[in-house]
């Protein structure tokens, strides 16, 4: 993230906030939310003060003169959407300090889907024999 659009947009979805949620609490108008992230149009330095306060970062973070915290980008990592393949890719897991191999992912990944599958299964259940 390099540009000020870019490292406002990414705060904001980081908070899980719409544009139109962060211009009803800044009293601005959604557009000129849009605008901001798009690069389009910079804005004051209240207003700039304002957005760094609702997203919990500082106006350095936000016009690139400062980076975040290693902990804010483990977090952020932690985060990430991942595909099956992208994690296969991307991550190293270790079990009982042994590396898993692609196959090993593979089948970690199937045991957590099935097990909130049934878990799913076991809540719409329960609920059913309640009636």
């Amino acid at each position: 993230m390099r540009t000020l659009g870019e490292r406002l947009k990414h705060a904001r979805v980081k908070k899980r906030y719409t544009q139109i949620q962060v211009a009803k609490k800044l009293d601005i108008s959604n557009g000129a939310i849009s605008g901001y992230e798009r690069d389009y149009r910079d804005p004051d330095t209240v207003t700039l003060k304002k957005l760094a306060d609702l997203y919990e970062v500082t106006p350095n973070w936000l016009l690139g003169k400062e980076e975040q915290d290693s902990a804010d980008l483990f977090l952020d990592y932690l985060e990430m959407e991942l595909t099956d393949e992208e994690i296969i890719e991307r991550m190293t897991f270790k079990i009982d300090n042994m590396i898993l191999d692609e196959d090993d992912v593979k089948e970690f990944i199937a045991f957590v889907r099935a097990k909130r599958f049934m878990k799913t299964q076991q809540s719409g259940s329960s609920n059913t024999d309640k009636r």
